[in-house]
Order: C-alpha cells, then structure tokens, then sequence
C-alpha cells in the first residue's frame, strides 16, 4: 500500500526553486534508480543516498576524517523492506534530514549485531521484539535514533499486514546550556567586528591605491604591485580568476616571492578569503541571534533585505526558517556597517563578479550533464557530476562566496562555516578567535571556549535581561512559534545562576523589611534586587517624595505654599493658601516628575499649543508660556516617545472637540 498520505520532510511545501539553469530538469532521468540507491528531490539541496552499506554491512571506516562506532552486518531482507519506506520519507529531505536517517539505521544494525547469538537474528521487520526495545534503551540510545527507526519500521510492517510497535522511546534528555560570562561574548563579537572592519578598510584601501592614490608606506607599495599584476590579468568584464601559473607568469617562485608578490595578497584585495567570510559569517551571527541554517539558506535570487517601512534609516533582514517553517526577521541601521544586513550588502557587491563566473560555469556544467545523460554514461559518473552541479547551484545563490589560490571559488555552508583554518589546533572557528583574543588577556581573564551556536543563546539572555525577563519579548526576539522552545533556551547557567542570586536577593530583602520595618514595600524591595540594601537616606527620600502635593498635571511640588512670584506673582502666602497656577515645568526650585507625569505633562502640552494658537503671535513672545512649552517638551523627552505620542493625540483631540477646556492661568 502507498504510504503517500503520511507528512513528509518539512521543506517540501515552502522550499524556493532552483537557480534559473536547465540542469534540474535533466536530473528526473538522470541514472538506472532502485530503492537502494537514489536522490532525494529536495528542490535547494538533492542529496544522493545509498542503502547498500545496510544490504553488504561494513567493516572499516567509510571516510578517513569522520568518526566511526564499528562494523556491522549485512541484513538484506531487511533493508529490502525499509528501503521503499525511507525513499518515501526523505523524498524531499535535505542532507541534514538523511544523515539523521543514517545515524539512526547504523545505531540499530549495531544493535542487532549485539544480540545475535543471544536471541533470533532479526531479517525482517517481524523479528522486532521488545527485547531489542529494551536493549536499546539500557545503551542509551538518543531518542530521535529510536524514534526515527521505529517510525520506519511501522510502516513496513503496516504494508506487510503486521501489527504496529507501541514502543515508548526513551525520554527527553534534559540538556544544560552552558553560557559563558556576558563581557566574555561581548569579548569575542568586539574582536570579530574589529576583524570585518580590517577587511572592509583593506578592500577601500585597495581601491583607493589603484585609484592612484599614493602608497603611505614600503608595505603598500608591496600591496600595490600585487593589486596590479592581478589587475592586468583579471577583467571585471569577462570575469575568469587567473590561476597561479598565469599569476606567476614566467617568474621562478624565488623570483616571484622575492618581488613581495603573493597570490592570497592579490586575491585578498578584491575579495574576502576563507577567513573574512567566517569572521562576516559570525558577526551576523552574534548580531541577529538566528540560527546558522537560517543564514546559509539566504538566496541572492531572492530579496532579503529591504527598507523599514516606518524608517528610511532602517532596513529589514528576512529568512526563513526551514524546521518550523517560520520567518526570521531582524532589523538595523543602514549606516551601521557591522549590522547584519550591511555585512551581507558589502559581500554580495564585492561578490558580484565571482557569481557571474560560478553562474557561467554551472551553466557549462549542466550542458555537459545533459551530454553525458544522452550517452548513457554510468550511474557513478552520473553521480559524480550531478553532485557537482548541486555545489554549483548552491555557491551561485549564497551569499557568502569566499576565494582562495588553493580552492578558487567557493561558498560557506553547513559543513565549513565553523571549521578553523589553523589546522594545527583542533577546534572550531569561534575557538581560533578565542585563543587568539586569550593570548592578551590576563590569566583570571581567561575566555572559555565556545560555539557557534552559542551567539543565538547570548542573543536570548541579551533579549532577557533588556526586557526585565519577559519570556514573550525573547520569543519574538528568536521568532519561535512556542513559548516552551523559548523557554529551553533560556534555561542556561548564566541566566539560572542570575536568578537564583536574584530569588536569594529577594527573599532575604522581604522578611528583612518584615522583621525591621513590619511591612513590605515594593519599591524598597525592587531596589534591593537591582542595586543592594537602600540605605537610610534613599528610604528617607523615598518617604519625602511620597509625602509631595501633586499639581493638576501630575508633578510633585515640595513647597506649594511657596511659589516663585515669577510663576505666581499674585499669590499672596498666608500658610494656608498652595499655589493655584500648576505651571510646574517653570518651576525648577519645586517641580518633581515622576514616572506617572506622562500624561499630565502631555496634557500641559496640548493646553499650551491650543494657547499658541489662539493669541497672537507677539502675545505669546512676550508671554512665560514659550519657555513653559520648551521644558515640557524636554521633559517629555524622557519619558517612551510611543506612549508620549499617543497621550499627547489623546488630548489634543479632547480640547478640539470641546470635551477639555484650556484656561488661560496666570502668568501670561
């Protein structure tokens, strides 16, 4: 029976087209097929896959640099019946989606080795038994290596007329994020931005130098030499990178290195190298808070970033998330070179030309494809060059082209973008920045190590903090779609060691103000947890302005039986008699504005504007209320202009529909 009802992989609805080349249509027919071994149709990233390893078994590493957990046996029955199933479920899946498959299959083949001998071999789906369930469990096999298989496994056995397996897969391990110090990422994003400021000012500077602008130094005019003999060979118009004999020319390497001429140099000042793209590749990174997936998926077909609708000085970054199908967005300054945005602004445009050749050549690369179909080339020769082409296609949509005189062009993608480019260390890019930033710092100033990922959970604690810990605020912030993934993001060390301090904080302030002070104030609490213990002065001046009058636009007054006579000159002082004019932002020896002044201040306002409108214009020059309007104009500069706005509008509306009247007190 069809098994086409169930969901597959996530990216099959939303996934974009391909590059606009002809390669794609060939590959429908591209080599003989069987359940063994075929490609996914994922419309981004086709992977090929290949069963047989799981048909043949394996005993020795498959690839040299990977890991390995040991041979297993062959069990072709077996595998004849998963095979249909899986090429069902990965149809349209990207790699990511079939290595987990992989993991999953070779976990399980080992599993069975294990036991045979001990209970019955399992060749076929109906020797499951809940011993191996059980077996699987006590080796601590992950949970989406036991859930993947299983779910593999009942649709077999669902088309065989077998009953399911009502396996209850291990539980959910209780991850703990580990999160440095915040000055130790702040540390590492400054000495990345540094980094991707060298390279900007390294590309103007090359310019300017070809430009004629004259070298300030002997190393500029070393860099200049190279510029040059790289410019006489490469035409922006008709853009083939030289390679290294045409570089060199017919200098000897002693010859061509004594001249203090370097390919990387040439190279490196038009485009950025392996290190430049993962030093933009992480500032955007630490910047936005996405995912590294989100970021490698952006395509330069499509537009991604655009002007702010509210904000001409702003712009919006969008991608789009493949796992959840939900858009990312983040937005900056488009005068901020170090945003996001800008960062992928500048590669594309010093990209530009490298794209027009990857372009060229995938466009070769699918002709010769569509040769080699037609002549009934073999499938490993098929395969070869169709994975060729898929490389292709994905460097000519990514934004993150990179060129070196070792690989020529190239592009970051899942597999490179954290890989360190000192091969002598092991580790990942992140740590190679660190080691080098730890080679200044004092020795208690020591940064631990980190990833990648890393970024996204200090983006979070960021958003946490600058909210006053509102969990909704960070789920916008990381365009989650629940509240419970938000929530596994924040349970860090850095923000449960900050709570715990804060809930210890707390808890002593309360029952300390309950046992000296036999009562609990919140704002004595409040400032407890953010500052320390208030001292007798701050909970004298919390009583004091408490104890204020307020005016009628809500700012306190500490001495309204006396006011200036500048503001009041009528007022005569009888100890009884407060000051009736409540022109408090004129009062500067009085006035006290608190966090609730807002409205009362807007109201101010709308009353003076009303009385600048309906007196003449020498009227109110020579008039107080002038200067009244400025200072209430900067006072609520303090307060949130979103909020501001709106109270201002609302009783400007109420005075012109006769619903507040304006009087005109003394003073004018």
């Amino acid at each position: 029976m069809s098994i086409r009802a169930y969901k597959k992989d996530h990216l099959k609805e939303l996934a974009p087209p391909l590059v606009a080349v002809e390669a794609s249509a060939a590959w429908t027919s591209s080599s003989p097929i069987d359940d063994l071994n075929f490609w996914t149709q994922h419309t981004k990233y086709p992977v090929k896959v290949s069963l047989t390893i799981f048909r043949d078994g394996e005993d020795k590493r498959a690839n040299p640099g990977g890991s390995w957990s040991g041979a297993m046996s062959g069990r072709p029955k077996l595998i004849a019946q998963l095979a249909p199933v899986l090429k069902e479920l990965v149809e349209f899946a990207s790699r990511r989606t079939v290595d987990k498959y992989y993991h999953s299959f070779r976990t399980w083949w080992r599993i069975f080795d294990a036991l045979d001998g001990k209970t019955k071999p399992v060749e076929t789906v109906a020797d499951l038994t809940e011993v191996h369930r059980q077996y699987a469990v006590d080796q601590g096999m992950h949970r989406l290596a036991f859930s993947n298989f299983v779910r593999v496994v009942n649709l077999a056995r669902l088309s065989e007329g077998l009953p399911q397996l009502h396996w209850f897969a291990p539980e959910r391990e209780e991850q703990k994020r580990y999160l440095p110090p915040e000055w130790q990422t702040k540390a590492i994003r400054l000495k990345i931005k540094h980094e991707w400021f060298s390279a900007l000012f390294r590309w103007d500077r090359a310019t300017e130098l070809m430009s004629g602008s004259a070298p300030a130094n002997t190393e500029e005019q070393r860099l200049l030499a190279n510029y040059q003999r790289f410019g006489s060979l490469y035409s922006e118009l008709e853009p083939v990178l030289p390679n290294s004999d045409e570089l060199r020319g017919d200098l000897a390497p002693w010859e061509f290195s004594g001249r203090g001429l370097s390919i990387p140099d040439m190279l490196r000042g038009r485009f950025p190298d392996a290190y430049d793209i993962r030093i933009a590749f992480h500032l955007c990174l630490a910047t936005t808070g996405w995912n590294p997936s989100v970021l490698l998926d952006l395509d330069v077909t499509k537009p991604f970033i655009e002007t702010h609708p509210k904000d001409p000085r702003r712009y919006l970054l969008r991608g789009f998330k493949a796992r959840g199908k939900s858009e990312q967005l983040t937005e900056g300054l488009l005068s901020s070179q170090g945003s996001a945005g800008m960062i992928l602004k500048r590669l594309m445009k010093q990209t530009e030309v490298l794209r027009i050749e990857v372009k060229r050549n995938l466009a070769e690369k699918a002709k010769a494809f569509r040769l080699l179909q037609k002549s009934n080339a073999n499938s490993e020769v098929l395969d070869n060059a169709r994975k060729e082409l898929v490389k292709l296609e994905y460097v000519a949509r990514s934004p993150w082209l990179y060129v070196t005189a070792q690989t020529g062009i190239a592009a970051l993608d899942a597999a490179s973008y954290h890989r360190r480019l000192d091969r002598e260390n092991k580790g990942s890019f992140v740590q190679q920045v660190v080691q080098v930033i730890n080679q200044t710092q004092a020795p208690d100033r020591q940064i631990t190590a980190i990833t990648a990922s890393d970024f996204r959970d200090a983006y979070a604690a960021y958003a946490y903090q600058v909210s006053g810990g509102m969990v909704l605020f960070v789920m916008k912030a990381l365009g989650h779609r629940r509240v419970s993934t938000t929530q596994r993001y924040l349970k860090n060390t850095l923000l449960n060691e900050s709570s715990q301090g804060l809930y210890r904080t707390f808890s002593n302030a309360l029952w300390h103000e309950v046992k000296f002070h036999g009562r609990v104030d919140p704002t004595i609490l409040a400032r407890w947890s953010r500052d320390g213990e208030p001292t007798a002065s701050d909970r004298q001046r919390l009583e004091d302005y408490r104890a204020l009058r307020r005016s009628r636009i809500g700012v306190g007054c500490k001495d309204p039986a006396n006011p200036p006579s500048r503001i009041a000159p009528n007022f005569r002082a009888s100890g009884a008699s407060q000051c009736n004019v409540h022109r408090c932002t004129l009062c500067e020896e009085n006035a006290v504005i608190f966090p609730d002044s807002l409205d009362g201040l807007c109201k101010r306002q709308a009353e003076l504007e009303h009385i600048q409108s309906t007196i003449s214009v020498a009227a109110f020059l020579e008039s107080s209320f002038g200067e009244e309007l400025d200072n209430t104009r900067k006072a609520l500069a303090c307060f949130d202009p979103i909020a501001m706005d709106t109270a201002l509008q609302a009783w400007r509306k109420a005075i012109s529909d006769g619903r507040h009247r304006v009087i005109n007190l003394e003073g004018a």
